[in-house]
């Protein structure tokens, strides 16, 4: 019984580093570092964006984060701050500035039977040219079964002010189904994203794979790579990006 447990919770913690990490415990300290790379068609390696991530455990089943990647918000992409390489001024991508800005993002750990339950909110500035600040809400749930696991990070983002400027409330329900294998997790993420404006004709579905690595009890390496609308009405294959996610928990 108590091997089935410490392996639930290792698959659990493994299954959250890098995007989704577990709350830590008081005085706990975590860091995330995204090095992700633009591999969109014609203009792969055109942009890239270096983002750091910071967390503390601050009370009894509390996290609180700094966060500027787009891993921290379950998108696939290469434009999150802080960018250090754009090539074309002309095309068309979110890499058009070093900063973008940044979320303070607070979880409260909790159980619902056999369900991990995680509520989520954050606070966060989107962009600073024009300004798109906005709120979150929502919850990371996630579900072991021997070395199968399935979680997602669904929520529901409001903006706060430049709402027809791009900073509409916008659905995002990703979906990440993995396996647990000797040290490894493997797992395809997917899910469905709308501005709810255009929900029935302008969703998007992600779809990437995602290979983490135990490094250590206390380090971990994710590789992301897939496509940020590979299904939908305004699917486009040719937008795609590699994310490399270095974890560390204290």
């Amino acid at each position: 019984m108590r091997a089935a447990i410490a392996t639930a919770l290792l698959l659990g913690a493994i299954a959250n580093v890098a995007a989704a990490p577990r709350p830590l415990a008081v005085g706990q300290i975590g860091a995330d570092v995204s090095l992700a790379i633009g591999l969109d068609k014609a203009h792969a390696f055109e942009t890239i964006s270096l983002s750091p991530d910071l967390w503390i455990g601050v009370g009894h089943d509390v996290t609180v984060g700094i966060t500027h990647s787009d891993a921290s918000v379950d998108r696939i992409g290469a434009g999150s701050s802080i960018c250090v390489r754009r090539v074309h001024e002309a095309y068309p991508q979110p890499c058009d500035r070093a900063y973008h800005g940044a979320a303070l993002d607070v979880r409260w750990d909790t159980r619902v039977g056999p369900l991990e339950v995680s509520p989520r909110a954050r606070v966060m500035l989107r962009d600073v040219d024009p300004d798109k600040p906005a709120a979150t809400l929502g919850a990371i749930v996630a579900w072991t079964h021997g070395r199968f696991v399935i979680w997602g990070d669904p929520y529901l983002r409001v903006g706060l002010a430049n709402t027809a400027l791009g900073n509409r409330t916008t659905l995002v329900l990703p979906v990440y189904l993995g396996v647990h294998a000797a040290g490894w997790l493997l797992a395809l993420h997917t899910g469905y994203d709308a501005d709810l404006a255009v929900a029935s004709d302008g969703f998007h579905v992600p779809i990437a794979l995602r290979v983490t690595r135990e490094l250590s009890a206390h380090t971990a390496l994710t590789l992301e790579a897939g496509f940020s609308s590979a299904l939908g009405p305004l699917n486009s294959v040719g937008f795609r990006a590699a994310i490399f996610t270095l974890a560390w928990r204290s």
